[in-house]
């Protein structure tokens, strides 16, 4: 594999877009099962951004057993490269303000709910 090859491969698509968020949420405004989605939403979305490079490692590993460790160590490098740039403080921010704005929608559909008590 080339190294031009090597870095598109370790390059990660583009990012999905951010929402507007109100200047009144808070990211400590976030629950613990919220932080949670939004780990597993960063997880997914630098996935996908780095689809390629999963693949080709998925490949790789499918072929050997034992021998994945030292055949397929250049495409799991190409793999965690892509992960890590795909992976920033920046994608985070991103996750949560997507988990923010899902809460913010939540909170407005409920929030002329009339509350019973039983």
């Amino acid at each position: 594999m080339s190294p031009e090859e090597k870095e598109k491969m370790m390059t990660p698509l583009p990012p999905v877009e951010t929402p507007q968020l109100s200047p009144t949420l808070q990211l400590s405004s976030l629950t613990r099962r919220e932080e949670n989605a939004v780990i597993e939403l960063r997880r997914k979305h630098a996935s996908a951004r780095c689809a390629s490079a999963l693949r080709l490692f998925s490949e790789c590993s499918s072929q050997y057993t034992i021998g994945v460790v030292w055949k397929c160590r250049e495409m799991k490098e190409i793999m965690n490269e892509c992960l890590r740039r795909a992976n920033t403080v920046e994608d985070m921010d991103r996750a949560r303000s997507i988990v923010l704005s899902e809460k913010l929608q939540r909170l407005e559909k409920t929030k002329d709910k009339p509350r019973t008590l039983i």
